[in-house]
């Protein structure tokens, strides 16, 4: 190695975090992608018959995913019990929860080459992608409610502190831009109108982001207008009008995000108490489907 290289600094903290939460960022995405590629390829390969339910590679399958589905009790019992400190954090078995709960399914559904079977199967089956669909659509509304997938509790007071915030620094910010700043504070002020019960609440999800799609066009165009028109009479160059342009753009973003997650946190945290509600119960039938399918393979 040359003395150049022995020189070399090592990466800042900075750096290296940077890095970490690329990495961190891309690792979802990636786990994703290859359950993706394995489903589709184990649909398209299930005429070759590669494995079987009752014996080999296919049972063993079967045994492993059901065991993973049976693990995913555990977050919750670590969470409420604290004799069970000694397991590792709540963090790791969150995590743990979410991997079993995706790939428990994918490898019953390889035990059983992608087919429908007995009754007694059929239901079992049926039963774990019922919970497994479930559990999807509770990580969608968990992350709604927290800072990140692994983060912590997000409050509506909190939320709604960062927006002031924000509103304060759009005041004076878009001075140069009275129409950008009149359109940003008129949308969240419709936006924060509360709804009326769940079912308009899930509406107001769906009008409020083509409201807020069309919001940033408009602000896009207001902006862009008034810079150059003081670029004009400043003597700005386009460099410093683009750059301007692309700050204005960046915070109007930021703006509308902001108050679009204070619009809809009050009902992800409601949905996600009804989710609990309707999950569990859900998982126990999942339990009940599996003993006796297991039964009923081995005893009949």
């Amino acid at each position: 190695m040359s003395a150049a290289n022995d020189q070399m600094p090592p990466p800042s903290e900075p750096q290296v975090g940077a890095v970490l939460r690329g990495i961190g960022a891309v690792m979802p995405w990636a786990f994703g992608m290859a359950v993706v590629l394995a489903l589709f390829a184990g649909y398209r390969l299930r005429h070759l018959e590669l494995t079987t339910a009752e014996r080999g590679a296919g049972y063993m399958l079967g045994i492993i995913g059901a065991m993973m589905m049976l693990l995913l009790l555990l977050y919750p019992l670590r969470k409420r019990v604290r004799g069970l400190a000694f397991m590792g954090g709540n963090r790791l078995w969150f995590r743990l929860h979410m991997i079993f709960g995706v790939l428990g399914p994918v490898l019953i559904l390889y035990h059983a080459n992608f087919r429908l079977g007995s009754t007694n199967s059929n239901v079992a089956l049926i039963s774990m992608l019922i919970v497994a669909v479930s559990g999807l659509v509770g990580r969608y509304i968990y992350a709604k409610i927290h800072h990140g997938l692994y983060g912590r509790k997000a409050s509506l007071a909190e939320l709604r502190g960062t927006l002031d915030d924000t509103r304060s620094d759009i005041a004076a910010l878009f001075a140069v831009s009275p129409g950008v700043r009149d359109e940003l504070f008129a949308f969240s002020e419709r936006v924060l109108q509360e709804p009326s019960g769940v079912l308009h609440g899930l509406g107001r999800i769906v009008t409020t982001r083509i409201a807020a799609a069309h919001t940033r066009r408009r602000v896009h165009r207001l902006a862009r207008r008034d810079i150059a028109a003081r670029s004009r009479d400043a003597g700005w160059s386009r460099t410093e009008a683009r750059r301007l342009l692309r700050h204005v753009d960046n915070k109007s973003r930021a703006f509308v995000k902001q108050a679009r997650a204070v619009s809809e946190f009050a009902l992800y945290e409601r949905l996600f108490s009804l989710w609990h509600v309707l999950h569990l119960p859900l998982f126990f039938m999942l339990v009940i489907a599996a003993i006796v399918h297991v039964i009923a393979v081995h005893f009949y």
